[in-house]
């Protein structure tokens, strides 16, 4: 099975001045007169979504941040240019941040309202099985009026637990999605603490009690991708990865380009990482290999 991982792509569509208040207003700042606009480009998400029809895909699985600000015209943007790819196929999407960058769009729940089909409904987890390969999304996106730390609370600690020691998955490889990292590229707690999951290490714990029925975890939040793991004390360590922004510029001269990746699911375990690149016009094979670089 080839599952597509696509993460962070930022749809970006300037806020009309009736929606420019509370972080919004912040963020808006941030990306049109700090500069950051520049970061995220159309060249790059027209080409992922060229790529990824180019691909014989499975599943696609993305890990949030579709928009930039989580207005409705970004929302709508994201469903015209990527609702075609997820429907060519089943497709798993979680939240991320900026999908919930205000509380209106966290608390009416905007990502369903435009990708329900595909993020699934009810309490989180959620688990969306396809054939025996099974994605567990998990909600730690919270609205925060200045920061973007995320949080899981206790009763959805407590339903993931039980979900993962169901005998539902017992025959699946399991691919746990969160849209934060938990780790850093050097095996690390992620940080800081402006931009974490505050309470990432109450998560860790359930996963470790699972460690031997998931395959690996998928994230994104972090731009620049990385292929770590999470040490557990008494069974396997849980791997993780994180493509990369899928709809960064091509910024060659800082090193920086919009990645996406394609694991290939075969006897159990992961077979093939494969990653691609942005070259400022397609995305194409990552030079050296997976990971290779640190863009």
């Amino acid at each position: 099975m080839r599952i597509a991982h696509i993460t962070d792509i930022h749809i970006q569509r300037r806020p009309q001045l009736t929606e420019l208040f509370g972080k919004r207003f912040l963020g808006a700042a941030n990306l049109y007169i700090a500069g950051r606009h520049d970061h995220f480009t159309p060249a790059a998400q027209e080409a992922l979504v060229r790529a990824l029809k180019a691909q014989q895909l499975d599943v696609v699985a993305c890990t949030g941040d579709l928009t930039a600000l989580a207005t409705d015209e970004e929302f709508q943007a994201a469903k015209d240019l990527l609702g075609p790819i997820f429907a060519a196929q089943p497709s798993v999407i979680i939240p991320g941040n900026h999908d919930t960058y205000v509380a209106q769009a966290e608390a009416e729940r905007w990502i369903e309202r435009y990708f329900g089909e595909w993020t699934g409904e009810g309490d989180w987890p959620r688990l969306h099985q396809h054939g025996q390969v099974a994605f567990v999304g998990v909600d730690v996106c919270r609205h925060r009026p200045i920061l973007s730390t995320g949080e899981i609370d206790a009763p959805q600690l407590q339903r993931l637990d039980a979900l993962l020691g169901s005998p539902e998955l017992n025959e699946s490889f399991v691919f746990l999605m969160v849209h934060y990292p938990l780790r850093n590229r050097r095996g690390e707690p992620y940080g800081p603490d402006t931009r974490n999951i505050k309470n990432a290490a109450a998560l860790e714990a359930v996963l470790a009690k699972h460690s031997a029925r998931i395959g690996a975890v998928l994230h994104g939040h972090e731009h620049h991708g990385f292929r770590t793991k999470m040490p557990v004390s008494d069974g396997p360590d849980i791997d993780i990865l994180n493509p990369g922004a899928g709809g960064y510029a091509h910024l060659p001269d800082k090193g920086r380009t919009a990645h996406f990746c394609i694991y290939t699911v075969a006897d159990g375990h992961i077979a093939e990482v494969e990653r691609f690149a942005f070259d400022g016009a397609e995305f194409v094979p990552e030079q050296g290999g997976a990971f290779a670089s640190k863009g």
